[in-house]
């Protein structure tokens, strides 16, 4: 591992790799019309439904639900409630085996459901669960291993880069990865806001990718043994957020006019990584927007980039890597293609 400083931007080496094996272009067909004003994220549940949340929500659900094969809306789930089962506001939305579930930051837990019984029947708060994280702690990210585990990251006022949390006994949560042990960040807050990442598990839970906001760069991390490597590359950058001091007198990161975004969603399946990528500036009306996915294996080899004609927000792939489902914000619209290997 190279060390790299998110103030400046300069490395020993920003890449690992300066192009991938293989390039190709999709030819996307509009599958259907999402029908919300904001749609910002999409899973996929069994390569047969697509779960699209709408942003700045003014629905009476979060999730629209649709049917692939039949190309409508079968239903919305997750009820936009403070009761308890009600969700508030939240970024880590995620399908973990039969339970569809999401981090409320506003909460400070997760809000889980069984997605068959909320599909099929009730679609009230009382069909879902609350699992609250104490004490009240901002976490970047989450993930739901089961409704009894979690792994939580973005704790900038401790050490805890990735924590395991048991959500019934405190007393067994540990700490998977340190700030302190990667030496581009240390125990700057500064550098721990510079290096956000979010969370992606391999299907069998085995191993985790931590994908950065603002780098062109991501962690793999073996959960069984612990391994742990970065990857980067082919773009090569690394952060560079501006200091700002906050309401509290406490220092923070904030886009300044340097900033590149690096990745922006992402999606996988036992065989590959999906990475959607950004790399434009934060003055660029695209900045959260991505045309590009790069597609890596379990070990961070690069496999393939997949360019796509039209920027999209998100996207799914099917678990034999051979759909891609990609979410048009600007036109509202869900569109398909064929993957070739």
């Amino acid at each position: 591992m190279y060390a790299c400083s998110a103030a400046n931007g300069k490395t020993k080496s920003l890449k690992d790799f300066d192009k991938f094996p293989a390039v190709s272009v999709q030819t996307e067909t509009k599958l259907l019309d999402a029908g919300l004003p904001t749609p910002e994220l999409m899973l996929i549940y069994k390569d047969s439904l697509l779960l699209v949340r709408n942003n700045l929500n003014k629905n009476p659900h979060h999730v629209r639900v649709f049917d692939i094969a039949q190309k409508k809306t079968v239903t919305n789930i997750l009820p936009v409630s403070r009761k308890n089962g009600g969700a508030l506001s939240f970024m880590s939305f995620n399908i973990t085996d039969s339970l569809v579930w999401v981090f409320d930051v506003a909460k400070n837990g997760f809000i889980v459901a069984n997605i068959d019984s909320v599909v099929t029947g009730d679609k009230g708060v009382e069909a879902y669960s609350e699992y609250r994280l104490k004490p009240q702690i901002f976490y970047y990210d989450a993930f739901l291993l089961n409704r009894n585990e979690a792994l939580v990251s973005g704790n900038y006022d401790s050490d805890e880069k990735l924590l395991y949390v048991n959500l019934l006994d405190s007393t067994r949560n540990k700490a998977l990865l340190s700030y302190q042990r990667d030496s581009a960040i240390g125990s700057s807050r500064l550098n721990k806001m510079s290096y956000e990442s979010f969370m992606l598990m391999k299907p069998d839970k085995k191993k985790l990718v931590l994908a950065c906001r603002y780098a062109d760069q991501f962690e793999l991390l073996d959960l069984d043994n612990g391994n742990h490597k970065k990857i980067r590359g082919p773009v090569g950058f690394s952060p560079e957020l501006d200091p700002f001091e906050n309401n509290a007198g406490v220092t923070v990161a904030t886009p300044g006019q340097n900033t590149r975004y690096g990745f922006l969603k992402g999606h996988v399946t036992e065989k590959y990584v999906y990475l959607l990528f950004s790399g434009y500036d934060v003055k660029s009306p695209h900045r959260f927007y991505g045309n590009r996915i790069f597609v890596y294996d379990w070990n961070g080899n690069p496999i393939k980039e997949i360019s796509l004609k039209n920027d999209i927000v998100d996207f799914s792939a099917t678990s034999d890597n051979t759909m891609l489902y990609t979410l048009n914000a600007l036109n509202k619209t869900i569109s398909s293609s064929e993957l070739k290997w």
